[in-house]
């Protein structure tokens, strides 16, 4: 199969064109900026932006757009509409219906199910899958296994392993090689995926060097007990407040017995200390409300208190999930009912830093733990945690386990809302659908002999996809048109 580079000429049937470069969160896709802005150029994206003049790289990429997407740059053209339906879940007024038809003719997917055979048009694509997608697509030659130790087992592991080998990918993690196959594919990592396979940016030929684990770093008598980063895309709102209540947190110290409670020591999120307004998830849905994204802040403020084997008080999980976060392992906070409290039950000070860089986020805890130091992160679906120095007799030693997804529940059907300013017959995602489940965590201190296991149920709750229509199509009034 020949992969055709897309014109815009050869998309006039499409849907009105977008501005195809210059999308007010263009800062936010980091790395794969440049394959945004390539793929945008030549036309891939048209009708496919997730809201008006924006991309939104951080969301998940439901399946028809990566028919759109895909069948562009494969087909070259607008396909026409297919003699008979492909799939029954495939609405026909949809003008991306076409898309999905041809997807299948090319023999680059065959739905999600058969009898009757379905698409799931709205469902996210997984990285696996994604690799199966551009294998069948672009003729990617058999390969040897390429040592990811996550993809054994998986129906899409020898397609993963051509990938691989065609140098457009090289995991989500190098050390141990990891390829997360589970994790659902972004919009910003479908478009460099996208981009290297046609050769529009440079594909990946080596790995990238394992950063060092920090060297045991001590403020006065308390060493470093534990530290946890996650990472963000630069410069939105969110970062903005992820920052500040940072800075408000920062240089804390809670004393031996005493909690710390996190709403307590920042206060309520207002305009008037400088927090924007960004996105929040409330009740499964996100919505924009002034503090959005300080969750990034309690997840990893609370990992460090997870490793570093201190107290839990209160704590509580988001009730949808985010890749972003480690998966069971996380917390939200929101004013002034939901808090994150942790109590310091040694011996020595507890002193927190705080640390920030455009795109990530650190805690660290400094206490005295015999000399014990523990260093995590979460980047890319995939967390990590080191321990750089073992410590004496008298240290916490934590361990962890998460459980597999427990009673998956299939997202509930799509939320349409009304809006004029979409016209008639599009749609535009606001939310991408996604399943729930319900995962336990447990955790064990071994301390001079001692063992104590706590264990947390996590439930996490389906979301819609919830998509904005023309209030004619809510109404069923609209009408068919004229001539």
């Amino acid at each position: 199969m020949v992969a055709l580079l897309v014109t815009p000429s050869g998309l006039a049937a499409a849907p009105a064109p977008a501005v195809v470069s210059g999308y007010a969160d263009i800062g936010e896709a980091g790395e794969h900026t440049a394959a945004v802005q390539a793929m945008a150029a030549v036309g891939v994206f048209i009708g496919t932006q997730c809201a008006a003049g924006k991309f939104c790289p951080a969301d998940p990429l439901p399946r028809w757009v990566m028919a759109v997407w895909m069948v562009r740059l494969v087909y070259g053209r607008e396909p026409p509409p297919a003699d008979s339906p492909t799939f029954a879940d495939v609405d026909r007024d949809a003008w991306w219906a076409t898309y999905v038809d041809k997807l299948a003719e090319l023999e680059i997917t065959a739905g999600c199910s058969r009898n009757p055979a379905r698409y799931c048009p709205d469902r996210s694509v997984t990285r696996a899958q994604m690799a199966s997608f551009l294998t069948r697509a672009f003729d990617l030659a058999p390969a040897e296994p390429a040592g990811f130790t996550d993809t054994d087992g998986n129906v899409h592991s020898d397609n993963i392993d051509a990938l691989a080998a065609a140098n457009i990918t090289l995991g989500c993690s190098t050390d141990p090689a990891r390829y997360c196959p589970d994790r659902p594919v972004t919009r910003a990592e479908m478009a460099t995926f996208l981009a290297r396979a046609v050769n529009l940016v440079p594909r990946v030929e080596i790995l990238p060097e394992v950063e060092p684990v920090p060297e045991l770093e001590w403020v006065g008598d308390l060493h470093l007990v534990s530290q946890y980063t996650t990472y963000h895309y630069c410069c939105s709102a969110r970062v903005t407040n992820i920052h500040l209540i940072a800075d408000l947190v920062d240089g804390a110290v809670v004393k031996p017995r005493q909690r710390f409670s996190l709403n307590r020591q920042v206060g309520e999120r207002t305009l008037e200390k400088g927090f924007l307004e960004a996105g929040t998830l409330v009740n499964g849905t996100l919505v924009t409300s002034v503090g959005g994204g300080v969750s990034q802040f309690a997840t990893t403020l609370y990992n460090a208190v997870f490793w570093g084997g201190y107290q839990d008080v209160i704590h509580m999980p988001h009730s949808g999930y985010f890749p972003r976060y480690p998966e069971g392992i996380e917390a939200t906070i929101n004013w002034p009912d939901i808090d994150l409290i942790f109590r310091n039950d040694s011996s020595a000070d507890v002193l927190i830093r705080a640390e920030y860089t455009d795109t990530s986020l650190t805690v660290k805890l400094f206490g005295d733990n015999d000399g014990r130091s523990v260093a995590g992160e979460w980047k890319d679906g995939m967390g990590n945690v080191e321990v750089p120095f073992e410590g004496g007799p008298r240290a916490r030693v934590v361990t962890a386990d998460v459980s597999e997804r427990l009673d998956v529940v299939e997202p509930p059907h799509p939320s349409f809302v009304a809006d004029p300013e979409v016209a008639v017959g599009q749609k535009e995602y606001v939310q991408a659908a996604q399943a729930g489940w319900t995962t336990q965590v447990t955790r064990t201190i071994l301390q001079t002999g001692e063992e104590t296991t706590e264990k947390w149920e996590v439930t996490y709750e389906p979301r819609p996809a919830i998509i904005k229509v023309n209030p004619c199509m809510v109404t069923a009034t609209c009408r068919e048109p004229s001539g």
